[in-house]
């Protein structure tokens, strides 16, 4: 084995290893609860706290599992990468739809500012998915009556750089980087205390890696983060 094969083993080991104990700590309470349920020692009211807080960890736990195997199967090669024609307005808007009641509940205002004549040449699915973490994470980390900005440009003839950008508490960009570097489990939890997976990012980087893209994150001047990615632009025959 060559030193740059040793090295990408150690961090595939280490992203594994991370990956299991973060795992580990979302089943954990779980196991906790069942038991004080079990107990017959709480009434019926706690008995309803506890059941709803086994169901957020069991979605949680359920979230990281389905990222983390998204994750093994795009580096794997066994996801579809067939690149379509793509209209990336059409696609947020349908999105922020479907999240309508998830934005009202910290009453956050998200701008589709993209321009709705750009086609890009990419996996829809992917696309989707991209959209999916990068606007959870900036609600995540947005404060109540708050404005989430998607916006993008032309960077070449080749590229297009969507941007989302929010109001909030901003990012450590030294942690961000590293875990993107050495895939390294890093999470925080939200404004109001909204727990999270830790792979939503590095499940965006790998999926622009094979879309020909790329990732970038950076504290606002004013307050607030901003991730950007770029994708090909698509080109008529």
């Amino acid at each position: 084995m060559n030193e740059e094969d040793s090295v990408l083993l150690k961090r595939y080991d280490r992203f594994l290893a991370d990956s299991m104990h973060t795992l580990k700590n979302l089943i954990a309470p779980i196991s906790a609860y069942v038991e004080m349920l079990q107990s017959g020692l709480v009434g019926e009211q706690k008995a309803d706290e506890i059941n709803e807080k086994i169901g957020v960890c069991a979605n949680t736990a359920t979230q990281f599992c389905t990222s983390l195997m998204n994750v093994f199967r795009i580096r794997g090669g066994l996801a579809d990468f067939r690149p379509e024609k793509i209209k990336p307005y059409d696609m947020l808007q349908e999105y922020l739809l479907m999240i309508e009641n998830n934005l009202q509940f910290k009453r956050i205002i998200v701008k589709n500012q993209l321009d709705p004549e750009v086609f890009l040449f990419c996996n829809a699915n992917l696309l989707s998915s991209i959209f999916t973490n990068l606007i959870t994470n900036a609600i995540k980390f947005s404060y109540e009556d708050g404005t989430i900005t998607v916006s993008g440009e032309s960077v070449d003839k080749e590229n297009y750089v969507i941007r989302v950008k929010d109001e909030g508490v901003g990012i450590d960009e030294a942690k961000i980087e590293e875990k993107l570097r050495n895939n390294t489990d890093y999470f925080t939890r939200g404004t109001m205390n909204e727990s999270g997976t830790g792979l939503g990012l590095l499940l965006v980087q790998t999926i622009l890696e094979k879309n020909n893209g790329s990732l970038r994150a950076y504290n606002n001047k004013d307050k607030g983060a901003t991730f950007e990615f770029t994708l090909p632009l698509y080109k008529e025959k």
